[in-house]
């Protein structure tokens, strides 16, 4: 019963799926928007074979993608080695999917691309954290 309630609370779609909406990245340095063209599509489709066909198929999109951001000059106001841990996180997890996908786990799927999700919802909280206070930054001064 407590599952039906879950998946009539969630649309009849599982949670990973769930949007949370373009506003949450409107504002994402272009290196993370190009891994967030990526990435959401495949994260908001409806979980099963084909999702794992398409996210598979990606993987060196993701990995390409990934790189970048890890080469790209973090936010002004993030420490540059919590950026840099957050990047590796982000690429190891993006490796860690590439595994699964070669060993066409679909079983380790979802947990492996729910932690590339994580990662990238890491980095890219952190660098709006970092807009945010900025912009307050700019604000407090007039």
């Amino acid at each position: 019963m407590l599952l039906l309630a879950t998946v009539l609370a969630c649309g009849g779609r599982s949670t990973a799926s769930q949007p949370h909406g373009d506003e949450h990245h409107a504002q994402l340095s272009p290196e993370l928007a190009r891994f967030h063209d990526v990435l959401a599509p495949r994260w908001h489709a409806e979980a099963g074979p084909a999702r794992m066909k398409s996210t598979c198929d990606a993987i060196g999109d993701f990995r390409a993608r990934a790189d970048a951001i890890g080469k790209a000059v973090p936010p002004e106001s993030t420490h540059a080695d919590t950026w840099t841990s957050k990047t590796r996180k982000l690429a190891d997890a993006v490796e860690g999917l590439a595994a699964t996908c070669a060993a066409s786990d679909a079983t380790g799927f979802d947990p492996a691309f729910a932690r590339v999700h994580e990662s990238f919802e890491a980095l890219a909280e952190s660098a709006q954290h970092d807009q945010h206070a900025e912009h307050d930054e700019h604000e407090g001064e007039r």
